[in-house]
């Protein structure tokens, strides 16, 4: 019984001072012993080493460096080989097809203006389609392709994204058919050809016929518009030696104008006819050449019916000579 209690008051005692924290139970321990200067370097957990971070950082820079070296090579490589221009075409080209994909190719050509023009002509001087961008089309140099149509005298091209463009055109106004060499065109007031052309397409335009006649015939139609009743009798209008006007009217007779002081000729010859009714009778030619007097030479039946009067010489306006004697 005194050992039991022994016992007991050794087991009492013992919970008693680590109560009181005099005496730690000693724990055997089955793990290996860590020093502690090697802590720092072991870790208890895989999932925190930094090691794979550190090599794909350094990997990235060694794929960068790998990838300007190579770019360096190949810049290089174009510039000596004399390839720069094809890379930069293919590169355009892959944009350009990239933008057309989106929707920013030609889809539609708006046109404003147009009388005479063709679309074919128009069309092929825009020089746009459906394989055309929109972005990089060059409405400045579409602009002096559409005034070199001889129809168009002023054109305006606007972009209106994403696929339209918009055409404005002022058109040339025919204003003569001209006969040259046996074919005729049709020309504005400037002289400037604008299309082949019938006579018949146009008959209400005067006919001028020869060398520079196209050029001037603007001037003779601003002279010939003070006088009407001649004007009706005009059947065209020959240009000689690109010096002065020979008028063929519809009763065959030709009058001859001078190579300047035209409205006083053609003023002369117009008193003439109210007085003496010149141009109704059956003459070949009437010749205002020359500033003091109008020569009429009469076809043969007229000379035959007047006997012996084969021409006549009467002075013109700006003279005050008397005609010459002759029967009429």
């Amino acid at each position: 019984m005194q050992q039991v209690r022994r016992g007991t008051v050794r087991k009492r005692g013992s919970q008693a001072l680590l109560a009181r924290g005099i005496a730690a139970p000693r724990k055997t321990s089955t793990r290996l012993p860590v020093l502690a200067q090697a802590r720092r370097l072991i870790t208890r957990t895989p999932r925190t080493i930094r090691l794979g971070r550190i090599g794909s950082h350094a990997r990235s820079k060694w794929l960068v460096l790998c990838a300007l070296v190579l770019g360096s090579a190949v810049v290089y490589g174009a510039v000596i080989g004399g390839q720069t221009t094809r890379a930069y075409d293919a590169l355009a080209s892959a944009l350009e097809r990239s933008a057309i994909a989106a929707g920013f190719g030609v889809k539609k050509i708006a046109v404003t203006g147009q009388l005479h023009a063709t679309d074919a002509a128009i069309t092929a001087a825009l020089g746009a389609g459906p394989d055309t961008m929109m972005l990089g089309f060059d409405t400045d140099a579409a602009k002096t392709r559409l005034e070199a149509v001889p129809w168009i005298r002023h054109a305006q091209v606007m972009r209106l994204l994403p696929s339209t463009l918009q055409v404005m055109v002022e058109e040339r106004s025919p204003f003569a058919v001209w006969q040259s060499k046996g074919k005729t065109y049709v020309v504005d007031a400037e002289g400037v050809v604008l299309a082949p052309a019938l006579r018949d397409a146009y008959t209400d335009l005067p006919l001028v016929v020869g060398e520079g006649a196209a050029k001037n015939a603007a001037a003779l139609v601003a002279q010939l518009a003070a006088h009407d009743d001649l004007n009706k009798q005009i059947l065209a209008a020959i240009r000689v030696g690109d010096r002065r006007w020979t008028l063929k009217l519809l009763s065959g007779a030709e009058v001859m104008l001078p190579d300047d002081n035209v409205p006083e000729a053609l003023a002369s010859l117009v008193k003439l006819d109210s007085e003496r009714r010149v141009l109704e009778r059956d003459i070949a030619t009437v010749d205002l050449r020359l500033l003091d007097r109008i020569t009429v030479r009469l076809r043969a039946a007229e000379a035959t019916r007047l006997q012996d009067g084969t021409q006549d010489d009467i002075p013109t306006a700006s003279t005050k000579s008397t005609p010459a004697k002759g029967k009429t």
